[in-house]
């Protein structure tokens, strides 16, 4: 019989009690949660309407039927455990479960159930509270995941720290000792072509350094102490065209900026994305290179007349340590496209490229509102 209805409907309950089971009646009928109660054979005998919008089931498709219905295949072993403990009088209390609903979800459920007991004391059933606790649980799973990832993530950044010093130090004494040993060679005539080796020696410390220091720089784009600010992205731009004031120069470039929208975020990584890509616009290109930015709302075009790609690589180029061109021809470490695609990510948004060989290329970045 169904708790809610005809709950007070006895004709030795005075006017107090009626009023009072009325009450209890309303307050389960009103109920979020899910208020069962079950024979100690598990059959359902009252259901009420917060079971219904959880479950899906209304009562009279589940007042009479077993609660082994809600109860996934693989705790078979679960029910009976628990009608045991209620038989023996004990109370199961934020017993956390899943329970299928109608359509086949899974839900996390928290149960509280106790035993039901007549007159004489002795147990007759049971009633449960079942509540829905799917959400917190995501979101408690959420925030620890969170937290487990900031601690990799600063774990990451003072290792590669560490690991950036303990690298730079052997290059330093690379690099002096090469240095001392070509004023050497200065006062021997006789085996000046050692020279060769020793610039040699020195580019590739040169390079190792860039590298090292570029590895630290791509994990600490990780670093979430960064403040979220306005950023103005014409402003960023002015700074970026200024760095490179003497490369336009020398390389006799043109520069065509339109108007940028005004966007949140991190601002120095904004600076580090546009450096990257105008940088590398003037690096590769074996003519005077063309750079236009313009922007369309949130979408950000770079395009340049650089020596450009197969779009077969256009995936590719994003990926950390990925070169296209030779080392010998471009210097280079292989990070800065990677930097600008972590960067973009960082910020909720995207970032593709088209080229064509010999014609340049063009970069889509598109930025969320």
């Amino acid at each position: 019989m169904s708790t809610e209805n005809n709950i007070y409907d006895h004709p030795g309950l005075n006017e107090l009690e009626k009023a009072s089971h009325s009450w209890l009646a309303a307050i389960i009928h009103s109920s979020d949660d899910a208020i069962i109660s079950k024979t100690l054979d598990g059959i359902v005998s009252s259901w009420n309407e917060g079971a219904q919008r959880i479950f899906g089931y209304t009562a009279g498709e589940m007042i009479g039927t077993p609660i082994l219905r809600l109860i996934p295949e693989d705790r078979p072993e679960e029910e009976p455990a628990i009608l045991e403990r209620l038989k023996s009088g004990e109370r199961v209390d934020h017993f956390e479960t899943k329970r299928i609903t109608k359509d086949g979800r899974i839900l996390d459920i928290s149960l509280s159930i106790s035993p039901i007991r007549d007159a004489q004391g002795r147990i007759i059933g049971a009633s449960k509270i079942a509540r829905n606790v799917t959400d917190q649980k995501r979101a408690r799973e959420l925030a620890e995941l969170n937290a487990r990832l900031a601690r990799s993530n600063s774990e990451l950044e003072q290792f590669a720290y560490i690991a950036s010093h303990d690298l730079q130090e052997p290059l330093r004494k690379i690099h002096i000792f090469s240095e001392l040993l070509e004023e050497e060679l200065v006062q021997r005539p006789d085996i000046r072509k050692l020279n060769g080796y020793l610039d040699k020696i020195k580019g590739a410390s040169n390079r190792m350094s860039k590298l090292i220091k570029d590895v630290l720089e791509y994990s600490r784009l990780s670093n979430a102490d960064q403040s979220i600010t306005n950023v103005d992205l014409n402003q960023v731009i002015r700074e970026v065209l200024h760095e490179f004031e003497l490369v336009v120069v020398e390389k006799r470039a043109t520069i065509d900026i339109g108007l940028l929208p005004m966007v949140r975020g991190i601002g120095p990584q904004f600076h580090q994305l546009f450096r990257n890509l105008i940088g590398n616009a003037l690096k590769f290109s074996e003519r005077a290179p063309k750079i236009c930015v313009r922007a369309e709302g949130r979408h950000i075009i770079v395009k340049d007349n650089g020596i450009g790609f197969l779009q077969e690589f256009a995936g590719r180029i994003f990926d950390i340590f990925q070169r296209l061109n030779s080392q010998d021809i471009y210097s280079g470490s292989g990070i800065g496209l990677a930097l600008c695609k972590k960067i973009v990510e960082n910020h909720g948004g995207t970032i593709k490229a088209e080229s064509e060989p010999g014609k340049g290329s063009t970069f889509h970045i598109i930025l969320p509102a």
